[in-house]
């Protein structure tokens, strides 16, 4: 009994709804009658053939310069030493020495080799890029920071 009850409410909703959009004409207006449908001469279509308007496709591979990641600039001049940074921890000489390791290394799009970052999140990050790929291609740091 409590199953046919809410499957009757449901069903009853359902046919209340789907009859909403249905009126008798009457003597309404006729629907409109379909127009002739047009032959495949007179359809429109795209051309995908080559134009003078039209950019040749590209060639030549990109350069490697275009997507080299360690030609991106890391600027920590004007960082400041606070507490718990690696520019505090081990200093600015050797705080940028790991931050371009870092910079050249990682394959992360904003990878975390800012000097204010702490020394130890950036070696993480020098390991993770270090152990990126099959490694044939590394610097000579990356088996530096193995041996760690």
């Amino acid at each position: 009994m409590r199953r046919t009850v809410p499957m009757f409410t449901f069903a009853s909703l359902a046919l209340g709804l789907a009859a909403c959009g249905s009126q008798e004409r009457g003597d309404a207006q006729p629907l409109a009658q379909p127009t002739e449908l047009a032959t495949p001469a007179e359809v429109t279509t795209t051309s995908f053939e080559s134009s003078d308007t039209a950019e040749p496709a590209p060639t030549a591979s990109p350069t490697t310069e275009e997507y080299n990641v360690a030609s991106r600039e890391l600027n920590n001049a004007d960082a400041k030493p606070v507490a718990g940074s690696c520019l505090a921890e081990i200093g600015r000489e050797k705080a940028e020495a790991l931050s371009g390791q870092c910079n050249q290394i990682s394959t992360a799009t904003r990878p975390p080799c800012n000097i204010q970052n702490s020394c130890e999140r950036i070696r993480a990050e020098i390991k993770r890029g270090c152990a990126f790929g099959d490694g044939a291609d590394n610097p000579a740091f990356c088996s530096e920071q193995a041996a760690r």
